[in-house]
């Protein structure tokens, strides 16, 4: 419901919109913050932004739609982080928080007691997701990770919140959904709690690309609409995502240069070589083969591949969901 709120100390009257920086308890950091507290009543929607530093279309669209929209806009209240690894942003790093080398996507609920990734999960999972009634968590391709749009919606849960997620993934403008069968990561913790969620990819490589931040904006705005949130006219969708399944995420078994042979979008066959390693002076080491018919959705970009890295990720397309 809109009415005046109370976030972390700071309040935010029915109507008006807050735009500050929140510090991070016991901690030199602070995160970019906007609450827009709409008019009229409504759910609390809340919105993560580079939790990933390097991954900048979702950071750059959440930044212009805490700009531009107004508590007139708004039935409920709209929470932004942008971007929530300010650290990690300012740094051009990938992945990690730079004061303390951890994943903060991988560290949730997070302690009070822990370093700097670990007291930032905690403040937004013990302030922020108690208060929200859904969860939108906006990622791209990293500085070295090349994607195909799309959405994860979590299925570890309870049916309900499986459900109430999946409602608002079909609203993306993106080919295909995931049902996450993961554990890690803030959507996935959200939704243990009850906290409807889901993660969206878009966008990535590092580039910060206009077509990639303007649709992220409809997809916010969209899923806005969904929740009879939003008002305002929305453009209209050019796809309605279909279920991916038996996502394989393709790791070295060691490492080398990556030279891929598909990109993100591909549709492959079974048996299909994906890609191979070398070591520096061409020399193949291993090459990969499709285990399972699909679609691509992440291909690394990068020549370089530790031992360990995502090479590629696919799924099987479930062609009909009567949902």
């Amino acid at each position: 419901m809109s009415q005046d709120m109370t976030i972390c100390g700071l309040e935010i009257k029915r109507g008006t919109k807050l735009r500050t920086m929140l510090p991070v308890p016991d901690t030199m950091t602070k995160i970019p913050l906007t609450v827009i507290n709409g008019v009229d009543d409504g759910p609390t929607l809340l919105i993560t932004a580079g939790i990933h530093g390097g991954e900048y279309p979702g950071i750059a669209a959440a930044i212009e739609l805490g700009r531009d929209i107004e508590p007139e806009h708004v039935h409920g209240c709209l929470i932004l982080l942008h971007p929530v690894n300010i650290q990690g942003f300012w740094a051009r790093r990938e992945f990690i928080v730079p004061e303390d080398g951890k994943n903060l996507n991988r560290v949730f609920p997070g302690t009070p007691l822990g370093t700097l990734a670990d007291k930032t999960a905690y403040l937004i999972s013990s302030n922020l997701f108690t208060i929200a009634d859904y969860y939108v968590d906006m990622h791209s391709g990293d500085i070295h990770e090349s994607l195909h749009p799309y959405v994860y919606y979590p299925g570890q849960p309870t049916p309900e919140v499986e459900k109430a997620s999946k409602r608002i993934a079909k609203v993306v403008d993106v080919e295909y959904m995931v049902r996450s069968l993961a554990t890690g990561g803030a959507y996935n913790y959200a939704a243990s709690t009850g906290l409807p969620s889901i993660l969206i990819e878009r966008g990535g490589a590092g580039l910060c690309l206009h077509e990639d931040i303007e649709a992220y904006k409809d997809d916010i705005r969209n899923i806005l609409r969904r929740l009879k949130m939003f008002e305002l006219p929305v453009k209209p969708r050019h796809y309605h995502p279909r279920d991916i399944t038996d996502m394989i995420y393709l790791e070295s078994m060691e490492t080398g240069c990556w030279f891929h042979h598909i990109h993100s979008g591909d549709f492959v066959q079974k048996g299909q070589v994906l890609g191979r390693t070398t070591d520096l002076f061409g020399q193949t080491i291993t090459e990969y083969y499709a285990e399972i018919s699909g679609v691509i959705l992440y291909v690394c970009p990068a020549l370089s591949a530790p031992k360990g890295t995502i090479l590629v990720g696919y799924g099987q397309v479930v062609e009909d969901d009567d949902d």
